[in-house]
């Protein structure tokens, strides 16, 4: 029970198409607003440029692109984590502020990953931002080259092996 005295909703990853792109943006907004603030350190020019590109549109248009898969974490009826496989890279994966350190991201990650193999790839890609490197290095990425900058904000590309 929760401390309303609700029980508490499990959790699922699911696919997911075009017609979850708003919740799926309100996903990413409010993890990069919130959960790496220590990334853009709440400077409204870096984070304008990190939110800049993150619309419903352009989320529809990421999942429905071909070669790209697209997950969602739901916790009950609330959409609560998402990510984004494309080729060889997990573009996106961010989880809500409310769902941070429950296995949201972890799950979303074993759906790329489990992805990636079925499609016969050596190996997963993927950009960092600094306040993630921690998680990822602790499910086995790695640094995989010399730290990226872009619009005052620092990426860490990682790679992991299967």
């Amino acid at each position: 029970m929760t401390a309303s005295g609700e029980a508490p909703h499990a959790l699922c990853v699911v696919p997911i198409g075009c017609g979850t792109a708003q919740a799926a943006c309100h996903v990413v907004r409010q993890s990069i607003t919130h959960c790496c603030a220590p990334d853009h350190g709440s400077d409204p020019a870096i984070l304008a440029a990190w939110l800049a590109n993150k619309t419903p549109e352009n989320l529809a248009a990421w999942i429905t692109a071909p070669d790209a898969t697209a997950w969602a974490a739901y916790c009950g009826e609330a959409m609560v984590g998402f990510a984004l496989l494309t080729r060889t890279t997990l573009a996106l994966c961010y989880v809500v502020p409310e769902a941070l350190h429950q296995g949201v991201g972890r799950a979303l990650l074993r759906e790329a990953e489990a992805r990636a193999r079925e499609l016969g790839l050596a190996a997963l890609e993927l950009e960092s931002t600094r306040t993630a490197e921690a998680f990822y290095r602790r499910n086995g990425y790695e640094p995989a080259g010399a730290v990226q900058s872009w619009a005052g904000l620092q990426a860490q590309p990682m790679r992991k092996v299967f």
